[in-house]
């Protein structure tokens, strides 16, 4: 697979978007949420899971974090 510029540095990009304010780091999520709403249900799911192996022990602290503060909001 031939990967674009953008892909190439999406580690670095998310890391220096780590510094920038909330509304930042929430149009990132957003975006990435909104892109993974044009799958299926069947292939968002697989994908998930093929994202999954790929991520470090920090990533998944994160993720799981923002879990938490999504359930409190319920």
């Amino acid at each position: 697979m031939i990967k674009s510029s953008i892909e190439l540095i999406a580690e670095n990009i998310g890391f220096d978007i780590a510094y920038s304010d909330d509304r930042v780091h929430a149009d990132l999520l957003n975006g990435l949420g909104r892109g993974f709403n044009t799958y299926n249900e069947s292939n968002m799911h697989t994908q998930i899971a093929y994202v999954v192996q790929h991520l470090k022990p920090e990533t998944k602290k994160l993720i799981l974090t923002i879990s938490e503060y999504l359930k409190d909001e319920d």
